[in-house]
């Protein structure tokens, strides 16, 4: 009597999809929760769908391009400030979209505090600093366009808003490039100049001078018709 034997389907390798899909899942949930989108890119960016080279993207009514300045929502009163360097749409295998934006930082004052205090002294609330320092974030974490001027363009403003900025140096490796000794200077201080300090311009050799560095106050400032600098009075 001759037996007929049915083929026999294995399921081994449709459980191991499962298994792998659920895994991968699980990784996924686990880096939103702790937002750590710089290891959600690398687990995803391999998938046939995801896309890392779009060159612009719409967000709430504007549209951001490469390359331009941003203004990030920090977890404070004022924000971060980044240029957008990269555009992603990471998919996974349940087809889940994950939009992402790769930024690289500016440094304010307010992320500087190892610095010395004298050094903070020349440090506007409106400087940037731009650094070596990436990162993946949501596309929700934009604020708004950032603009970003040389110190000169910015001196000569008669306004601005907060999303006005200047740039003298880089922080690369938590280091100035160039050294704070090497800005321009000015004042009898020779001090780098801050725009948010108070100053008064000479009217002998056009120079400018911290109130404070020649014993004056705002009052006693505008009350002066005109104002000769220490050294022009030698």
């Amino acid at each position: 009597m001759s037996a007929s034997l049915e083929p026999k389907i294995s399921r081994t390798s449709s459980l191991d999809d499962k298994q792998d899909n659920v895994l991968q899942q699980s990784k996924i949930e686990n880096l939103i929760q702790k937002k750590d989108n710089n290891n959600l890119y690398k687990l995803l960016k391999k998938n046939k769908k995801s896309r890392t080279s779009y060159k612009k993207l719409k967000y709430d009514g504007i549209i951001y391009k490469i390359g331009q300045n941003l203004c990030i929502k920090a977890d404070r009163r004022v924000d971060y400030v980044a240029k957008l360097i990269k555009i992603v749409k990471l998919v996974d295998n349940n087809d889940e979209i994950y939009p992402l934006i790769k930024v690289q930082w500016y440094y304010r004052k307010f992320e500087l505090g190892d610095l010395p205090m004298t050094y903070m002294d020349y440090i506007s609330e409106n400087e940037v600093f731009k650094t070596n320092e990436y990162d993946y974030i949501e596309i929700e974490s934009i604020v708004s366009l950032a603009s970003i001027l040389t110190y000169q363009e910015f001196d000569k403003l008669e306004t601005m808003n907060d999303t006005t900025y200047f740039m003298r140096a880089a922080y690369i490796n938590r280091t100035f490039q160039p050294p704070i000794e090497e800005w321009a200077t000015t004042c009898i201080c020779q001090k780098p100049p801050n725009p948010d300090l108070k100053y008064i311009q000479c009217e002998a050799c056009q120079g400018w001078c911290h109130l404070k560095c020649v014993d004056l106050t705002k009052e006693k400032a505008k009350k002066l018709l005109n104002f000769v600098c220490p050294k022009c009075q030698q």
